[in-house]
């Protein structure tokens, strides 16, 4: 009987691959960048900033919605594109038409507020990713800074932000609502998505990612429900001036049992389980074609 030799290299480093997932987290910096947006020819393509580098890249894009009839039950507000303005060291502000002044660009303007109208900057990865804190660079002193956090959860993925009806933001899930936000003393950001409360207010679930973000001013009027909420008595409409200096997250795939955008990921224990198997199968089969 002549035994042929089993040769499992190649298949013992897929299985390796499938059941030893690590999870990092990365960080996405945006100061001193003039940033051209989604969408547009010579779109800015960004990449992770620190020594944890991950193969998930993102790009940016501004949107804004007029207060005016913001959650009126007819008539309400959609988005409409806005400029990304570099703000140096601070990171990236907002300039949206009619936002206090000519062009919306003039100091305390530039930064992404909600005075007149709602900004926000849209976010698309190029892999799912779990956002877990952002940073910012700059915030009025005078006012404490809220904060909307939002991540897309519908079929396919969005067109953008223009058009969309504000109010009701369908497709998207209002991950969290954040009050009393601060510049980050890098590399400590504020803190989101998490399952802990992280200050007076509701807890949420951990864990969530998509390829698609959207961090705004908040908004009262937004009628989606927070999965998480900080410091809900001091969320206000008004004054919540901010420039986004960076975001820090993890590859959604490299993280047990997350929630990549509403699809559960199997968990590295099954994946352990289903490769051992196949290895099991694998290694059965060549035995018995072998044998003479």
């Amino acid at each position: 009987m002549t035994v042929k030799t089993f040769r499992a290299t190649p298949w013992a480093t897929l299985i390796a691959g499938l059941c030893l997932s690590g999870a990092a987290s990365a960080n996405w910096t945006f100061e001193n960048q003039t940033i051209t947006p989604i969408g547009t020819a010579g779109t800015t393509t960004i990449t992770s900033k620190d020594a944890v580098a991950s193969t998930a890249t993102v790009q940016l894009a501004a949107f804004y919605a007029t207060n005016a009839n913001f959650g009126a039950a007819s008539g309400a507000s959609t988005w409409a594109a806005a400029t990304l303005t570099n703000q140096n060291g601070s990171g990236q502000g907002v300039c949206s038409t009619n936002d206090n002044g000519a062009g919306g660009c003039g100091t305390p303007n530039h930064a992404i507020d909600n005075v007149v109208n709602t900004e926000g900057v849209l976010l698309q990865f190029s892999s799912s990713v779990i956002l877990s804190s952002i940073g910012l660079g700059w915030t009025n002193s005078s006012s404490s800074v809220d904060v909307s956090l939002f991540r897309w959860t519908g079929a396919g993925n969005p067109t953008g932000l223009e058009g969309k009806t504000a109010k009701s933001m369908t497709g998207w899930e209002l991950v969290g609502n954040y009050g009393d936000m601060a510049v980050d003393t890098t590399p400590i950001y504020n803190v989101v998505n998490t399952s802990q409360a992280n200050g007076s207010g509701a807890g949420g679930s951990s864990n969530k990612g998509s390829s698609w973000w959207l961090i705004s001013a908040y908004n009262s009027a937004f009628t989606s429900t927070a999965s998480q909420t900080r410091d809900a008595g001091t969320l206000t409409n008004g004054d919540d001036y901010f420039k986004l200096f960076g975001v820090t997250g993890t590859t959604c795939s490299s993280v047990k049992g997350a929630d990549c955008g509403g699809k559960r990921l199997p968990e590295p224990a099954s994946l352990a389980l289903v490769g051992g198997a196949l290895l099991g199968m694998f290694g059965l089969r060549r035995r018995k074609s072998s044998a003479v």
